[in-house]
């Protein structure tokens, strides 16, 4: 038996209770007194956790000498002995744990480089790929004549066209001058105040795809309606916050009404416009008159036939002189609001993909679109050049919205219930909601209240609201029965429509 110290023959063996190992008493006593723990283990030890042994050959020291001898001499070298041994004891511990923090040091720096460089290399890629937007934007003059299905304009048309992109260009100077200050209003609902919505009412359709809402005075009166596109063709304006009565409606088109948009002129007036989109292929524009009273009827203005396919998306330009249609044969085209004219009408770059989602960019300049085969593209309206496309969807796209500062784009698809964020600066996806315990396969529609401070995403049955930014799901309004197939926010996010192909428009907000 050899002492865990010095490796000798103890004199005095004694054992430690919290490692077992043996010792020499007058050592362990010795380093317990300096670092008070076990040498071996580490735990804390004081003397009492020191068990003796009682051997049958003990070996006897002799007495200490009384003067300088022989022997009071060996008893000096073997006290040295001893320190140096603890000492040695000691370096051991000290050079293993250095040699372990060197090594954890030497790993921590080489995965800070690779990161480094990983970022370095994104950062690059970002630039040439924001270069290469900003480069494409500057040349409205030059787009490839493939893309058109418009014969090159002379004379009249080109003079047309280049008032058209001056009027763009006016609007989106006088937009982006206030938009990115504008702060939300005093009366927009707060994230509790949105936490708590509460259900208001519902309103019977049959099978309503699309909505969208009119809020504002028409005819001496401050409305607030509900416009829902049918499957069976016909378009229904509802007025939900008055006892749900129909107020007007029409048998707009022979197939299914895929969107529909509200285009009134300014507040106060006497009448109001409305477009829909449809599996007809065609795009039409009604407009609502007032009869007398309280009474209004629906009349058809002009139908585009600009299509050969079915037309699933509308957007309106901030002018309000604009529109464009998306089909599924594969082309947008950008509309004459005051004749249904189509101005241009641009194709698939590769062409043969169905368009399923559009919405412009708050300032007018870009249009987003979303196909049937995951892609979301930006186009410069302008040169009508696809400047940028976002992959990673799984299935068609069916919501596109951007924020109202101009800085985010959200953007869905059918076979997977998440929606993801762009940032348009950096052209990057930086967020991604998974929606948790969905109801669905897929999420039907995306889309930003007008502060840009929440986003709603309907997903199966159930209509979920985000808080922007923190990313908290603020609340879960599930009162369909069946998928929901749209759904709008109203004015200041104080409450939200959607639409089920239950048979009804659920309406929901703050409770008063």
């Amino acid at each position: 038996m050899f002492c865990a110290l010095s490796g000798e023959t103890p004199e005095e063996p004694v054992v430690s209770k919290k490692s077992g190992h043996l010792f020499e008493k007058r050592l362990i006593l010795k380093y317990i007194a300096d670092n008070g723990r076990d040498p071996v283990n580490g735990e804390e030890l004081g003397a009492d956790d020191l068990l003796p042994l009682n051997l049958t050959n003990k070996v006897v020291k002799p007495r200490p000498p009384t003067a300088s001898s022989i022997p009071n001499l060996l008893l000096s070298l073997q006290n040295e002995w001893d320190s140096v041994m603890l000492e040695t004891f000691q370096l051991k511990q000290q050079y293993h744990n250095a040699r372990q923090e060197l090594s954890n040091a030497l790993y921590e720096n080489d995965a800070a480089k690779r990161v480094i460089a990983r970022l370095i290399k994104e950062r690059d890629e970002a630039r040439a790929a924001l270069a290469a937007v900003q480069a494409n934007f500057a040349q409205a003059s030059n787009a490839p004549e493939d893309r058109m299905e418009v014969d090159e304009q002379h004379g009249a048309e080109a003079d047309l066209i280049k008032d058209v992109h001056a009027k763009l260009d006016a609007k989106a100077a006088g937009l982006s001058k206030v938009r990115r200050k504008r702060k939300p209003t005093p009366s927009c609902a707060s994230p509790d105040e949105v936490r708590g919505y509460t259900k208001i009412t519902e309103v019977a359709l049959k099978a309503p795809l699309s909505l969208d809402l009119y809020s504002g005075r028409l005819a001496g009166e401050t409305r607030e309606w509900a416009l829902a596109g049918l499957q069976s063709g016909q378009a229904n304006i509802v007025d939900w916050r008055n006892g749900n009565h129909t107020i007007a409606k029409v048998h707009a088109h022979k197939k299914k009404i895929n969107d529909t948009i509200w285009h009134s002129h300014g507040d106060n007036v006497r009448s109001g416009n409305f477009f829909t989109a449809s599996a007809d292929k065609t795009v039409k524009l009604f407009g609502v008159e007032q009869d007398g009273n309280d009474s209004f009827h629906i009349d058809e203005k002009y139908t585009s036939k600009t299509h050969s396919g079915e037309v699933n998306a509308l957007t309106l330009h901030a002018t309000g002189d604009y529109i464009v249609s998306a089909s599924a044969d594969g082309t947008w085209a950008f509309l004459d609001v005051g004749t249904g004219r189509s101005l241009f009408r641009v194709a698939q770059p590769e062409g043969g993909q169905a368009y399923t989602a559009a919405q412009f960019h708050p300032d007018g300049l870009i249009l987003a679109t979303g196909t049937d085969d995951s892609l979301v593209r930006l186009w410069d309206i302008k040169s009508q050049n696809n400047v940028r496309s976002f992959e990673g969807h799984k299935g068609k796209i069916t919501g596109i919205s951007f924020s109202e500062n101009g800085y985010y784009l959200a953007t869905s698809a059918a076979d997977e219930a998440v929606v993801k964020f762009w940032d348009l600066r950096k052209l990057v996806n930086f967020h991604t909601i998974e929606i948790e315990a969905p109801k669905g396969a897929g999420v039907q529609s995306v889309q930003f209240d007008f502060s840009g401070q929440y986003i709603g995403a309907a997903c199966g049955q159930e209509l979920r609201i985000y808080l922007v930014k923190q990313w908290d799901e603020l609340c879960n309004l599930s009162y369909h029965t069946a998928n929901i197939s749209d759904f709008k926010f109203g004015t200041d996010a104080r409450y939200v429509l959607s639409a089920g192909m239950d048979g009804k428009i659920a309406a929901a907000g703050i409770s008063s």
